[in-house]
């Protein structure tokens, strides 16, 4: 039986009040609200019919109704008005990101960082897939006397460093050969094809000159396996201490999985849409099973996308965090889009 549009005004209400006071919420706190016109009976009535219906439950014989998590789904699916940012929180949130949008992955930890602060969640932000990414170029950055490092930037406007030592003075001239050299051959291949095969053909191209260029070699190598990995920046892990929702068992299982990036990006990638909410067991992770996770997609460009997403209590303010995800992540797309094309 679906609810009618008076009950589903009144799981709103609960939702929203108990999202607000952590308390359950008797028929007496939504009397006084002008949108019941009806008794404190009536409400009770509905009240006893959501619980019916799974959308609310009763803690203890004498309190009030919480939210189930059938009923936070309703609510964010059905009822939910978004929160629109103010201007003031638009321009605090992208001043914040443009202070770190000269590399992505800065611009993703800053993401990370400003997302936990502001919602009081765990923020992880995942770099774009590098299965996709392509070498754009390569260069060299001489370090000290006989060391360098090469910097590997990918079509997707990811850049991995490596630093390396060679066995004689390093000059200007030879930074200039090694990036004439290393760019004619790797220039437009997929991060992905820098096999060991690759790697072998290379250096038999070199001739004589891969005995000067073996760790030149080594460096670009290790930055082309790195470029193929999707990166995710975590902030914000010690906010599970004040969640009460949280047995200590739970936040232990939590810590775990956030430790174990691997199974944490795999987790988010599988969220396909632009903004979803997973809540509770939705995730099928017995880790969040007393959490929701909210995910937001960026692109920076059209073949790739990465993730921005808040874990935190089920009992969150939705409307607002929502809104600051998706603004924050449409911002970091916009950077990232233009570090891929001026980088």
């Amino acid at each position: 039986m679906e609810p009618t549009q008076r009950k589903l005004k009144i799981l709103e209400a609960v939702v929203e009040a108990f999202i607000k006071t952590g308390e359950p919420v008797g028929s007496k706190a939504l009397c006084g609200d002008p949108d019941f016109n009806v008794s404190s009976a009536t409400i009770r009535n509905d009240m006893a019919e959501l619980v019916s219906l799974g959308l609310l439950e009763q803690p203890h014989t004498s309190s009030g109704r919480i939210p189930t998590e059938l009923g936070y789904r309703i609510y964010v699916d059905k009822l939910m008005k978004k929160v629109p940012l103010t201007k003031y929180e638009q321009t605090h949130i992208y001043d914040i990101l443009y202070a770190h949008s000269d590399v992505p992955e800065h611009l993703l930890e800053g993401a990370a960082a400003v997302l936990s602060k502001i919602t009081g969640c765990v923020a992880v932000a995942t770099s774009p897939s590098g299965e996709t990414a392509v070498i754009k170029k390569i260069r060299f950055i001489q370090t000290g006397r006989c060391t360098a490092m090469a910097v590997l930037i990918t079509s997707t406007g990811s850049v991995k460093t490596k630093l390396f030592r060679c066995d004689f003075v390093v000059t200007p001239e030879l930074i200039e050969m090694f990036e004439k050299t290393m760019n004619e051959r790797f220039s437009g291949i997929s991060v992905t094809d820098v096999t060991p095969a690759f790697m072998q053909s290379t250096a038999a191209s070199l001739g004589e000159m891969s005995m000067l260029m073996t760790s030149v070699l080594v460096a670009v190598n290790d930055a082309a396996k790195d470029a193929a990995e999707t990166g995710a920046a975590v902030r914000g892990q010690s906010n599970f201490f004040t969640m009460s929702e949280l047995a200590s068992a739970d936040g232990k299982r939590v810590m775990e999985l956030l430790s174990h990036s691997r199974e944490l990006e795999r987790l988010l990638l599988s969220v396909d849409s632009k903004a979803s909410v997973l809540i509770g067991s939705e995730m099928n992770n017995p880790a969040l099973s007393r959490l929701s996770v909210i995910v937001s997609h960026y692109s920076p460009i059209p073949e790739c996308s990465g993730v921005l997403a808040l874990i935190g209590p089920v009992r969150m303010d939705y409307p607002r965090i929502i809104s600051t995800l998706e603004y924050t992540a449409d911002v970091v797309g916009n950077m990232l889009s233009e570090l891929i094309e001026y980088g």
